[in-house]
């Protein structure tokens, strides 16, 4: 009998042992050892890290290379054109926003007392070429420190900028001053009318690239020719 108690005794010791064993086994297999998956990416790990990196790097390049599109343009009488309500330059300038994502900046008089008819436009067009007039234009200029690229057009008045455009260079030398300067103008027979070397003039330290021109007529009334011409321009200035 005693030995039978004996025998028991040792057989739950030993199930006892093999219950201890079977429960180590099961400790040591972690789920963090065991797995096969790559390091999660999160904030703290290398690769975490590398691309947060090359993120920011791309988000400052394109903060960077910013473009601004300023114009200046006239509704009204237009020459060969008729009466029209969105002005020829104006059609330009968004043509170039749309195709590079541009801001725009539209150059409005303070004290708008152009004519809405041609003859009479011109004649004040003229006077204030003469008189080197300085026109004040309304509004704040946009920061121009974050843009590196800033497309400018206006329609040619007398062979020229118009004076009012002579007034945001000067105010704005500056600022403008080791950017990239794109010209564009409209017009109906004086195609560029000399708008970049003027520019180049205006804004010493300034990279005046080739400029652009689009009958008023055109920008009116054909429009898909226009905005293809634009297009093929931006592209062969890399934008």
């Amino acid at each position: 009998m005693r030995k039978r108690i004996q025998n028991l005794i040792c057989l739950a010791l030993a199930f006892v042992l093999v219950l201890s064993m079977a429960a180590c086994g099961r400790a040591g297999n972690s789920p963090e050892q065991t797995s096969s998956a790559a390091p999660s990416e999160e904030t703290g790990s290398p690769a975490a890290s590398a691309a947060a990196t090359d993120a920011d790097a791309d988000k400052s390049h394109s903060e960077g290379s910013r473009i601004l599109v300023v114009y200046f343009s006239r509704t009204g009488e237009q020459y060969t054109v008729g009466v029209i309500d969105h002005g020829n330059t104006a059609i330009v300038a968004e043509m170039i926003a749309e195709e590079t994502g541009a801001d725009l900046f539209e150059i409005l008089p303070e004290d708008d007392h152009y004519p809405m008819t041609y003859a009479e436009l011109t004649d004040v067009a003229k006077k204030e070429q003469n008189e080197k007039a300085r026109p004040a234009y309304a509004g704040d200029v946009p920061d121009l420190s974050q843009y590196d690229t800033v497309f400018i057009g206006a329609p040619v008045w007398w062979g020229d900028w118009p004076m009012i455009m002579y007034t945001f260079f000067e105010e704005n030398a500056e600022a403008l001053s080791g950017k990239t300067l794109v010209p564009f103008s409209t017009h109906e027979g004086s195609g560029l009318s000399g708008f970049d070397k003027k520019l180049s003039s205006a804004i010493p330290g300034s990279s005046v690239q080739s400029g652009f021109a689009a009958r008023g007529n055109d920008c009116q009334n054909d429009q898909d020719s226009v905005r293809s011409a634009v297009n093929d321009w931006i592209a062969g200035l890399g934008f």
